[in-house]
């Protein structure tokens, strides 16, 4: 882990601050790429990840953009409430699951609220490269819009698109109309809440694969759609049943069994977990190899097949 300072608290926008992070020694920091993120040791034990949003040739420095939710899991409060410039911190290196191919010709950003940060460093990036790219940012409310003059400064006015709906439905980004045919050597960058992933996933259904991408940074919902299984503790033999709206980490919280965790999005691989008995059904965002998967899973977000799952705990 790299111990950094907090340098400066900021605040960008209506439950957004912005926090600094600078090496405790002064020396740069490990370099970053577009897209990128740190796992952070937050106070009271927690570990959350945080994309890093400033230009990605900087070296002396982290910019970290957190909005505080009130019905998170406690990462975002204990940034908000707990960390004060002077405070030292533990951070991960950077990584990267969202990462910028800079082989195409067009980009299209789309960024819902604090989704902005991930691609704020993709524009600095692209513009470093002079390519062309449209910036569109979904906002419910002026107050609640992030980086709005960086944005500005960043980019062209008429490549440049803010949505401020006011909780007005019309006022929202069309996307089926913005992406309803592919654009040649193009690819879309899409961060931001479940139903603008979900609305830009079905828009983009004719673009070819891996032309669009996308950055979750919340755990997705589950719908009841999955079907129920049974998970077995190999050390003990005790049976518990996963229901199709839970995972099998929160069936094992119901149980009172412990079992580390972070990110509870499948992209860090805190939980990861070896099985000997069951066919799992991956969903993990290409942390475990294909010769890992064979044994392993990470059950935050991964179910099983089979009736039964035998997990080595």
């Amino acid at each position: 882990m790299i111990k950094v300072r907090v340098k400066s608290i900021d605040d960008e926008a209506k439950d957004i601050k912005t926090f600094e992070l600078v090496d405790t020694s002064g020396s740069d920091l490990p370099p970053f790429t577009a897209g990128a993120y740190i796992d952070v040791n937050l106070p009271g034990g927690l570990m959350r990840q945080y994309s890093l949003c400033n230009d990605p040739a900087e070296t002396d420095r982290y910019l970290l953009a957190v909005y505080r939710d009130a019905a998170g899991r406690g990462g975002s409060i204990a940034f908000h409430d707990k960390v004060a410039v002077g405070d030292t911190l533990e951070i991960s290196e950077p990584k990267n699951n969202f990462p910028l191919d800079q082989r195409a010709m067009h980009y299209t950003l789309i960024a819902g609220g604090i989704g902005v940060a991930p691609l704020l460093a993709m524009a600095h990036k692209l513009r470093s490269l002079s390519k062309e790219f449209d910036f569109h940012i979904c906002v419910r409310s002026v107050d609640q819009l992030p980086f709005k003059q960086e944005l500005e400064e960043l980019i062209e006015p008429s490549r440049l698109y803010f949505y401020i709906t006011n909780g007005d439905p019309s006022r929202r980004l069309d996307v089926k109309t913005l992406l309803a045919e592919p654009i040649s050597a193009g690819q879309v960058y899409c961060c931001g809440p479940e139903g603008l992933i979900k609305a830009v996933s079905a828009a983009t259904t004719s673009w070819p694969i891996r032309t669009v991408r996308f950055e979750h940074f919340k755990p997705e919902e589950l719908d009841g759609t999955d079907e129920p299984f049974s998970v077995k503790i190999a050390s003990t033999g005790q049976v518990i049943k996963v229901g199709p709206k839970e995972t099998i980490l929160t069936a094992l919280w119901r149980a009172g069994i412990e079992k580390e965790f972070s990110c509870e999005l499948g992209i860090c691989g805190v939980c990861r977990t070896s099985f000997s008995e069951g066919e799992a059904i991956h969903r993990d965002d290409n942390v475990l190899s294909l010769k890992e998967r064979e044994k392993e899973m990470t059950i935050c977000i991964s179910r099983c097949k089979s009736p039964l799952l035998t997990i080595d705990l």
